[in-house]
């Protein structure tokens, strides 16, 4: 693991989809691209919970990002970008993910 501190910590159970804490954002041409450590794998997103009325301009456009993997420790980082440019997130997250 990185020395970098993570900005999210959580804990799932091998062989389910585990949620991580963020959701695909508003149809701004952005999106969240994962480097995923070997033994996780990205799985379909959950489902978007429908926005409140009053927000729904603007609401983020999927459900929450989720992976599964084997029991182990994690380090995923998380940039979101356009998919033209990658490597020039408009934020990075760190998320460190223990599977049981």
């Amino acid at each position: 693991m990185s020395d970098t501190p993570a900005d999210f910590s959580l804990t799932g159970r091998a062989g389910t989809a585990i949620v991580l804490p963020i959701g695909q954002p508003p149809a701004t041409g952005h999106g969240w691209w994962l480097d995923l450590p070997p033994g996780l794998a990205r799985v379909e997103d959950a489902p978007a919970p429908p926005p409140p009325a009053a927000a729904a301009l603007g609401a983020p456009a999927g459900g929450a990002l989720r992976v599964t993997g084997a029991p182990g420790r994690y380090r995923i980082t998380a940039r979101l970008a356009r998919p033209w440019a990658r490597d020039q997130p408009i934020r990075t997250l760190v998320i460190d993910l223990v599977i049981e």
